[in-house]
C-alpha cells in the first residue's frame, strides 16, 4: 500500500516554530519505530537500504497543527497506525501536543491518501491529461555536486522520484528517464527562492507552483510513466531531505482547490 497519514494535534505548550525536520525525523525513529518495530528502524537507518518513507514539517490549520508520514511499505504503515492508536500526547522538541485524530482519507485532507500499488498503477495508466500544476508545498532543492540547485528542472524531478520507487513500480516504468525529462515541459512558474533553515544548515530551495505540459511528441507509454512518477511524488516528495520535511508536493489541475 501507498500511505499518506495526516496526524492532527492540539498544542498544549511550546513553540512549534522550534520544531525542525530533524526533530520530526528523530521522533519517527526514536518514538514510533523504536516502540513498534525496532528491527525495521535499524534496517531503515542503514545507508545502504532504501528509506521507503517521507515526513513533513509541522503546519498550522485553524486551531490545530498537523504533519504527515508517508510510506510505501506495509511494515512502516502498520507501525505508524499502531503507535498513534496507543498514545494521547506526543512531544516534539520543546512542544507537547494532544493527539486529536489521524487521517488517510483524501476527502478529509488534500495531503491524506491510502491506495494499493496495483490500483495506483491502474489510475495513472487511465489518465489522459497533458497539462497540470505541481504545488511545491515545502522547500525543494536538488543536490548538485557540493551545492544545491533550487530550480524545478524536469530531469532532476524525474530522477529524484524514480530513485524512491518501490520495486513493483520500478518494474512498471519502461520508458527511458532522459526521454521522459525531454517531453516534460515547464511552461510557467510562480516560485519563491528561500533558504530553508528547518534542517541542519541553510539549503537554497524554492516553494510555490509550477505549470507543466507533456509534449505532443510523447507516446502513450511515456505519458503513463510520467504520471506514475509525478503522482508517486505525492508520497515520496522530490529532491533532497524528503525524510526531514523537504520536497513535499502534489499534482493538481486548473480549478482544483
Amino acid at each position: 500500500m501507498l500511505t499518506s497519514q495526516v496526524i492532527y494535534l492540539k498544542l498544549l505548550h511550546g513553540d512549534p516554530q522550534n520544531i525542525s525536520g530533524n526533530h520530526i525525523h528523530g521522533f519517527f525513529f526514536k518514538e514510533i519505530l523504536a516502540s513498534q518495530n525496532p528491527q525495521l528502524g535499524d534496517w531503515l537507518h542503514s545507508p545502504d537500504n532504501p528509506k521507503l518513507f517521507s515526513l513533513s514539517y509541522i503546519y498550522k490549520s485553524g486551531e490545530l497543527h498537523w504533519f504527515r508520514i508517508c510510506s510505501w511499505t506495509d511494515d512502516i504503515a502498520k507501525a505508524v497506525f499502531a503507535y498513534f492508536n496507543s498514545v494521547s500526547r506526543i512531544k516534539l522538541s520543546d512542544c507537547v501536543f494532544e493527539l486529536i485524530k489521524t487521517c488517510t482519507d483524501a476527502k478529509e485532507s488534500l495531503w491524506a491518501k491510502r491506495i494499493s500499488q496495483d490500483y495506483f498503477i491502474a489510475e495513472c495508466e487511465a489518465m489522459d491529461k497533458d497539462t497540470f500544476w505541481i504545488e511545491h508545498y515545502s522547500p525543494t532543492s536538488f543536490k548538485c555536486g557540493d551545492s544545491h540547485l533550487p530550480l524545478p528542472v524536469p530531469e532532476r524531478i524525474i530522477k529524484s522520484v524514480f530513485r524512491q520507487l518501490p520495486e513493483n513500480l520500478i518494474k512498471n516504468i519502461i520508458s527511458n528517464l532522459d526521454e521522459l525529462a525531454e517531453v516534460l515541459q515547464l511552461k510557467q512558474h510562480q516560485i519563491t527562492s528561500v533558504y530553508n533553515r528547518k534542517n541542519h544548515g541553510s539549503i537554497a530551495s524554492f516553494t510555490g507552483k509550477t505549470r507543466w505540459q507533456i509534449s505532443k511528441k510523447a507516446d502513450r507509454r511515456q505519458k503513463q510513466d510520467i504520471w506514475k512518477l509525478l503522482h508517486f511524488a505525492f508520497y515520496s516528495g522530490i529532491g533532497v531531505k524528503t525524510t526531514q520535511g523537504m520536497g513535499m508536493c502534489r499534482v493538481h489541475y486548473q480549478g482544483d482547490e
